[in-house]
C-alpha cells in the first residue's frame, strides 16, 4: 500500500466496534440479537413512522455488509457521516434520493446498483418518500480491502474510486445503474434466508463475497475502456441507461423499439445497444423479457388475477405463449407459482 493511501483497521473486532459506535441517528440496537457479537448486530428505527431493521455484519477484515428491511410509512431524512469507505449499494425495493448535505440529490430506484464514495467527515443525507418498503444491501469496503483485491489484476475501476483509494480526492461521488441478474439473485437470497446461527452467518458471508465479485466485474466492464473498444461509460451514459430502464419498466405492454428509444434519447442505435449491454450486462431485449417475467411473478404471488389477465398485463397476447416463456425463465409454471404460499417475493 502506498504511503498516501487510506489506512486499514487491524481486525474484525475493531471494525465491528467502530461500526457499533457510529450507529446512525434515529436507530438503536435491538434487544434480541441474531448474530454472534464479533460477526454483527441488528438495529431498528426509533423514529415514528418507520419500522423494520438493519443488520450490520463484518464479513472479513475491511469488508462489512448492511442488510436493510425498513418500512418508511412517513417521509423523512436519514443522515450519516462518512468514515472513509467505498459503498456498493443494491436497492431491491423502495425508492429514495441521496446526496451530500446541502447539495443536489440523486434518485435511487428499485433494482439498481450504485457506487457511493463518502470520505471521512462528509455528511450524506437520504430522503425517503412516504409509503416506501426499502429492501437494500450495502457493501462497506475499506480502501485497503479494495486495493488488495485489484492489485496485480486487470480490473478497471471508475476514476473517482481510484482517486479516493490513493488519497487524491475527498469529494463525495455517487452513480447508479440497473442490477445485473446475478446481482439481484444474490440480493434476493439475503432477504429469504431460512438458516439461523452460524449457518446464517456463513450464508451472509458467501453472498457478500459473491456480490463483491459481481460488483468489481461489472465496474471493470463499465470502465475498462481498452477492453471495450474505447467505450468507457460517462455519467451522461449512465443517466441515459437509467432512463431506458425506467421507460421499459413502465411500458411492458406496448414496449418501445430500439429505434424509438434512440429517437427519444437522441442517441445512435448502435451505441445505445453497446452501452446498455456494457452497463446492465444483458441486451435491451433480454432486459425487457426479464422485467416482464419478474412483474408477472409479482402479480401471480400477490393477486388473484387470472393467468390470462397476467399475460396481457405484461405484454403477451396469448396465455399459452406467456406460460411457455414463464416456465423457461423460472423453471416453474404460473400455476405452480400461484400455488406457493403468499409472500414468496416481498
Amino acid at each position: 500500500m502506498t504511503s498516501d493511501s487510506k489506512k486499514s483497521k487491524t481486525g474484525k473486532n475493531e471494525i465491528a466496534e467502530e461500526i457499533t459506535a457510529s450507529i446512525p441517528p434515529h436507530y438503536a440496537l435491538q434487544e434480541e440479537q441474531p448474530y454472534e457479537k464479533d460477526f454483527g448486530f441488528r438495529i431498528k428505527p426509533i423514529e415514528p413512522g418507520s419500522h423494520g431493521h438493519r443488520d450490520y455484519c463484518v464479513v472479513r477484515e475491511g469488508l462489512a455488509v448492511v442488510i436493510g428491511d425498513i418500512e418508511h410509512d412517513q417521509a423523512h431524512n436519514d443522515a450519516d457521516v462518512g468514515q472513509d469507505l467505498v459503498k456498493f449499494h443494491f436497492r431491491y425495493s423502495g425508492s429514495s434520493e441521496v446526496g451530500e448535505e446541502g447539495g443536489e440529490r440523486d434518485a435511487i430506484d428499485p433494482m439498481t446498483f450504485g457506487v457511493l464514495i463518502q470520505p471521512s467527515g462528509l455528511k450524506k443525507v437520504e430522503y425517503f418518500p412516504a409509503a416506501q418498503h426499502e429492501q437494500s444491501v450495502t457493501l462497506l469496503c475499506e480502501p485497503s480491502f479494495l486495493e488488495d483485491i485489484i492489485s496485480g489484476t486487470s480490473l478497471a475501476l471508475p476514476t473517482q474510486i481510484k482517486q479516493f483509494l490513493y488519497g487524491k480526492s475527498n469529494d463525495m461521488y455517487h452513480c447508479a445503474v440497473r442490477m445485473r441478474p446475478e446481482m439481484s439473485n444474490a440480493v434476493k437470497t439475503l432477504f429469504e434466508m431460512e438458516y439461523t446461527g452460524k449457518l446464517r452467518q456463513l450464508q451472509i458471508e458467501a453472498k457478500a463475497l459473491d456480490l463483491i465479485c459481481h460488483t468489481l466485474d461489472q465496474l471493470s466492464d463499465m470502465w475498462g475502456g481498452e477492453e471495450q473498444d474505447g467505450l468507457s461509460l460517462r455519467r451522461k451514459d449512465l443517466e441515459r441507461i437509467a432512463d431506458i430502464c425506467e421507460i421499459l419498466d413502465k411500458n411492458l405492454v406496448d414496449a418501445p423499439t430500439i429505434p424509438d428509444l434512440a429517437r427519444a434519447l437522441s442517441w445512435n442505435e448502435t451505441q445505445l445497444m453497446r452501452t446498455f449491454r456494457q452497463a446492465v450486462g444483458i441486451t435491451v431485449h433480454n432486459y425487457l423479457h426479464r422485467a416482464r417475467m419478474e412483474r408477472a411473478y409479482e402479480i401471480l404471488s400477490s393477486t388473484e388475477m387470472s393467468i390470462t389477465q397476467v399475460a396481457m398485463e405484461v405484454g403477451y397476447e396469448y396465455a399459452s405463449n406467456f406460460t411457455t416463456a414463464f416456465r423457461r425463465y423460472f423453471k416453474l409454471t404460473p400455476k405452480q407459482i400461484r400455488s406457493q404460499k403468499p409472500g414468496a417475493i416481498q
